[in-house]
């Protein structure tokens, strides 16, 4: 297994276009420490090319954004590239972070117990907010900034060389910064978005072993 990152980045929906347009931070990270990454980009983001990929890769990290449930994550165009009950092998002996509604409870949750393998997620839906204002620019909000920074602050924690529960803990501490901040503001929407940012805290898990990094 080498260090590297496989990062899946679907663009078919507002979410996942959000999502990956934020994901470029991870991926001008790794170029910045020399870390192999290899993108998986829209289309690409189904389950043959996704399970080709990581066998020929073997890479350490792998980065999943998409929408989920307790069992599956999805690619493309809800494509089911890891299921609980088909393919969760794919994942074993690796770190993963799936940046996708409710995955950490189950798929994730089959990791508990492996010091072979690290998953970090959540058990609650993955929320954020945006701005109708930059819809057609993502990096440019910043509401959706609040969530979608702090939640790459696992896999950019990584790159930099922390373990997995450093980098979760430190997602997790940021997204408490952001609540303290927007609460500041008192106004009916900043509740709304402390609300969110709150449940990402609360739902972030981890799974297997806590020591592991890139």
């Amino acid at each position: 297994m080498k260090k590297g990152i496989i990062l899946t980045l679907p663009k078919y929906d507002l979410v996942t276009q959000y999502l990956s347009a934020f994901s470029g931070q991870i991926e001008m990270a790794a170029e910045g420490k020399s870390i192999f990454l290899k993108r998986l980009n829209e289309k690409e983001v189904n389950r043959k090319e996704f399970e080709k990929v990581v066998k020929k890769l073997d890479c350490k990290m792998i980065v999943l954004n998409g929408h989920g449930n307790e069992d599956n994550i999805a690619g493309d165009n809800d494509e089911i590239i890891v299921s609980k009950e088909e393919n969760p092998e794919i994942l074993r002996d690796r770190i993963t972070y799936a940046r996708s509604c409710e995955a950490a409870s189950g798929l994730g949750e089959k990791f508990a117990k492996d010091q072979k393998t690290c998953f970090i997620g959540y058990d609650l839906p993955f929320e954020f907010y945006f701005d109708d204002e930059w819809v057609t620019n993502p990096i440019k909000d910043n509401t959706a900034r609040l969530f979608l920074e702090s939640s790459n602050l696992v896999p950019l924690s990584l790159i930099k060389g922390n373990n997995s529960s450093e980098s979760h803990e430190r997602a997790k501490k940021q997204m408490l910064k952001n609540i303290k901040k927007v609460l500041r503001n008192q106004t009916k929407e900043s509740f709304a978005v402390a609300e969110s940012l709150w449940n990402n805290y609360v739902g972030q898990r981890l799974h297997g072993n806590k020591t592991y990094k890139l």
